[in-house]
């Protein structure tokens, strides 16, 4: 009973200082009718532990493959009486020399520094009728934030979006149209894994099993981009994706949806269409001329939402490592799943994946690169980019029709996937390649070794598949054309590959 009494009291001690393990913040966020001159201007408030006369801030200046975000900060002396400030980009540093205190205030602004192009997507844009500003690129932290004993970080940011017209929406990963909002998250998982926008953005909103979903979006778009349309196909992807996990714990979501250039006449012979998983939902970025086609935006959502557990609720070990996992069976499931809600058909998933996944694969020069390739250069080349998806995506296949075939069509991938969402959720678990295989072993009762010999042949190597009909279900047939392999299926033979 000593023993007992001891436990809980180390408990109840232990709970005060999980609780204070996060910084508050307040952040006052301003209108003005010619932002794009003015900047989005933001007065940040923090109470230091202890008096100082120098404070060191946090803003990133590189972000998801965006250099020298820094250039778009701004910080006017006439804001900030008495302060001095000193920029250190490398380090992603603001150091703000101040009298002796323990509560420091000061106002920064945030502008556009690039042109409206698809190549700058992830960069802020400020512009008089609307803002598009991811949260890590909007909001300096304090480095306090860093030096917390108990990680993960995380931040109470107190916003209050001051003198905004009723008509110029404010809307983000946290809640929509709210001028005040206290936003409690992880800091870098969530708080800055967000997307803050306004301006002439429209919001529609629908309910899922009573849980609310949000659409916003801007802009006049070319083609069948109609903003009923697209509601149509959020409304059709989120049943699919929360029915195959058989999870619909969110509640808060939003998809936010705006053009990164508009032209009526262009060289450029198609359109750039990029998709970012966030913090309670995603975005999705696109060129928008009359090349607009609107298979991509079916494809973007159900591969973005994907991430909300491949990547979201499963969070992975090490990041660019594991993305021929995280990316790979993301894109697997991506057309799995659309063939399984009939957003394609059997001859349509045949056609993409032959196309998208198999040619595009073996056509590309860099294939071939090992995983830690990926790793050092997955920012810097569209080629290398572009493997962990395909080669995640073909191993995925394989080991689909690998345990389709070992349990006689009595379970598939899709056990595999939930299982490994379980765990990862329930024990607080982060992704890894072992394991994964520790999983995956259990359904081919394959030799451990066999199996991790295979895994890091053609995924940690960068080995080519030998995909041979003896691989797969009875169903898939296999042929190559020009050393190129081909999937074959008949429409009979569906309901042996698409469990139900």
């Amino acid at each position: 009973m000593k023993n007992l009494t001891l436990k809980f009291l180390f408990v109840f001690l232990f709970i005060p200082i999980l609780s204070s393990a996060q910084i508050k913040v307040n952040y006052k966020v301003f209108y003005h009718n010619k932002l794009e001159d003015e900047g989005l201007k933001i007065t940040l408030s923090y109470n230091l532990k202890k008096a100082s006369d120098s404070t060191y801030f946090h803003y990133s200046n590189d972000v998801w493959g965006q250099k020298n975000i820094m250039n778009c900060l701004k910080i006017i002396e006439k804001d900030n009486p008495n302060l001095k400030f000193k920029i250190v980009s490398d380090s992603n540093r603001i150091v703000v020399y101040h009298p002796k205190t323990k509560k420091i205030s000061f106002t920064y602004r945030i502008l556009q520094d690039a042109k409206e192009t698809s190549s700058a997507s992830n960069r802020p844009r400020v512009k008089n009728n609307f803002f598009h500003i991811l949260g890590q690129s909007l909001f300096v932290v304090p480095e306090d934030a860093y030096h917390l004993k108990i990680q993960p970080a995380n931040i109470e940011a107190n916003i209050e979006w001051t003198d905004f017209p009723n008509d110029f929406k404010i809307h983000n990963t946290f809640g929509t149209n709210q001028k005040k909002q206290i936003i409690k998250a992880k800091l870098d998982e969530e708080f800055y894994h967000s997307l803050f926008v306004g301006g002439d953005y429209r919001i529609y909103d629908f309910k899922y099993q009573e849980k609310p979903v949000y659409l916003a979006i801007r802009g006049k778009w070319f083609n069948d981009y109609q903003d009923e349309k697209i509601l149509e196909t959020l409304k059709k992807t989120i049943p699919t994706q929360r029915n195959f996990w058989k999870d619909n714990a969110f509640d808060y979501y939003t998809v936010i949806m705006t053009p990164s250039n508009s032209e009526i006449d262009t060289l450029f012979k198609g359109q750039s269409m990029t998709g970012s998983g966030v913090k309670n939902g995603f975005l999705i970025q696109s060129s928008n001329n009359k090349f607009n086609n609107y298979d991509v935006i079916r494809y973007v959502f159900n591969h973005e939402m994907m991430h909300d557990w491949i990547g979201g609720k499963i969070k992975m070990k090490n990041e660019e490592l594991n993305y021929w996992f995280s990316e790979g069976f993301t894109d697997y499931y991506t057309f799995k799943n659309r063939l399984q809600s009939g957003d394609l058909t059997l001859k349509d998933w045949l056609r993409d994946f032959n196309k998208e996944v198999l040619q595009l694969h073996w056509k590309n020069p860099k294939k071939n690169e090992p995983n830690y390739v990926i790793k050092d250069d997955f920012w810097k080349s569209r080629n290398v980019e572009k493997i962990p998806y395909r080669r995640g995506a073909i191993f995925a296949f394989w080991l689909d029709n690998q345990i389709l075939k070992k349990s006689n069509y009595k379970k598939s991938l899709d056990d595999v996937m939930r299982e490994i969402l379980k765990i990862c959720v329930e024990q607080n678990k982060l992704f890894s390649d072992d394991f994964f295989l520790e999983i995956v072993q259990k359904y081919l009762e394959k030799d451990i070794k066999e199996l991790t010999y295979f895994f890091q042949k053609h995924i940690i190597n960068g080995v080519d598949f030998d995909l041979k009909n003896e691989d797969l279900i009875p169903e898939f047939q296999i042929e190559y054309v020009e050393k190129i392999p081909k999937i074959n299926m008949e429409e009979k033979s569906l309901n042996k590959y698409i469990l139900k």
